[in-house]
């Protein structure tokens, strides 16, 4: 039931951070696949949802660059979704990489 949770709280995530990417130039391709992770989410597809969220990471990185704002919150969002399965370890590795696009931009 925990990780349920957990997981819901990812998509909550998810989705709040794709108006924000899209509206700063991350493009439709990016909204789309975005919902496509939702979307596996929602079906418990973990590790397709995985594999969908880096190419929509690289879809971004590609729209706006890869030590933009948005981009650190995509990576955040992708750690929850990490920490919810199981893959803390990918999980530190992808808050270390956002926290240092933070603070680039202070």
């Amino acid at each position: 039931m925990k990780r349920i949770r957990i997981v819901m709280a990812a998509l909550v995530v998810f989705l709040s951070g794709t108006a924000i990417v899209h509206a700063q130039g991350a493009g439709i391709e990016w909204d789309i696949l975005n919902q496509e992770v939702m979307e596996l989410l929602r079906q418990g597809n973990y590790a397709k949802a995985a594999v969908l969220a880096h190419k929509t990471l690289d879809v971004a990185v590609d729209n706006v660059g890869p030590d933009h704002p948005d981009v650190a919150t995509i990576l955040e969002n992708m750690a929850i979704m990490y920490r919810a399965t199981g893959r803390a370890k990918e999980a530190v590795e992808l808050e270390q990489r956002a926290k240092r696009i933070r603070a680039i931009k202070r």
